[in-house]
């Protein structure tokens, strides 16, 4: 004997069309067929007396088994409205878009990063390929830029001195600081010693757009007192940099704010003789120390060959 499930999926072939397969294409016939299975449905529910397998077997070739199978298999499909989605669904999904904006985010400023660490490298090989026969790498060259007080100034201003030069901003917030501290530390220790001539530093900024002659001599009243401040059009801090190999560029300005943005540059410094030629240059890494060692070397090497 069939149990009293069979008769409900048979009654459910009856009532729910979408059982049958697509290619059921003789409607009257599907509703006359219908129309008996639910009739001896109902009987068998009725009358369980009947609900014996002789009866059964009826259902079975009133309908092919395939439709059958497929409904005790299946079950009715749903009616009405498709049921919601919990809330905690809504919830994972809008976590994993934006942890995937900000992995994306993250990707980005890697690729930027590395991208300007290869722009410095370039530059770095160039520097290193145009080299003269003695090592001296060929660095340097004419500029024109204007001092804190509206003068201009070009290198032949500063012939007969040792220069050491500086490229950064006023509004650098640590980096730019520490270096001019550490200039300003090397121009006093070569000030001890007594045979040494002086050695004067130079500042060039490389944010001829806010830098202004003003801000920058205020700037300069916080490190040592022979600091030359110098800028200019940006075409001409633009040739300045190009003679040093120097490499700067602008930032995006902060949301909501005007003239808010941090200039990537590179971080060295030059030391430059009295001919007007490049001696040495020194990186971020350098103590003070050691820095004016180098100065004296040079020096030592500039005054010999004169001689």
């Amino acid at each position: 004997m069939y149990p009293i499930s069979d008769v409900f999926s048979v009654l459910a072939v009856a009532r729910y069309p979408m059982c049958l397969p697509n290619n059921c294409t003789n409607h009257s016939m599907y509703s006359t067929t219908c129309i008996r299975l639910r009739n001896v449905g109902v009987s068998l529910l009725r009358n369980p007396s009947r609900r014996s397998y002789s009866n059964m077997m009826c259902l079975h070739k009133k309908l092919p088994s395939y439709y059958l199978t497929r409904t005790m298999a299946s079950g009715p499909p749903p009616i009405g409205k498709m049921k919601k989605q919990s809330p905690l669904v809504f919830m994972l999904i809008s976590l994993s878009t934006c942890g995937l904006i900000a992995v994306g985010a993250k990707l980005f400023s890697e690729y930027k990063k590395e991208l300007i660490a290869e722009q410095r490298k370039e530059e770095m090989e160039k520097s290193k390929k145009n080299t003269s026969s003695k090592g001296t790498a060929l660095l340097g060259g004419p500029f024109t830029l204007m001092d804190t007080d509206g003068n201009t100034v070009t290198e032949k201003d500063f012939l007969g001195k040792w220069i050491m030069i500086y490229f950064g901003f006023t509004f650098c917030p640590d980096i730019c600081p520490e270096e001019l501290e550490k200039i300003g530390e090397i121009v006093d220790l070569m000030d001890k010693e007594p045979e040494a001539p002086k050695v004067y530093p130079i500042f060039i900024s490389v944010d001829p757009r806010r830098d202004t002659p003003e801000k920058i001599k205020t700037y300069l009243e916080d490190f040592h007192p022979r600091f030359v401040g110098l800028t200019g059009t940006r075409d001409q801090v633009k040739r300045a940099t190009k003679s040093y190999r120097v490499y700067f560029s602008e930032g995006p300005e902060a949301a909501g704010t005007v003239n808010e943005y941090i200039v990537d540059h590179s971080i060295v410094t030059f030391l430059v003789d009295p001919a007007g030629k490049f001696q040495q240059h020194f990186g971020q890494r350098i103590t003070p120390e050691e820095a004016a060692e180098k100065v004296a070397e040079k020096m030592n090497e500039f005054y010999s060959s004169d001689s």
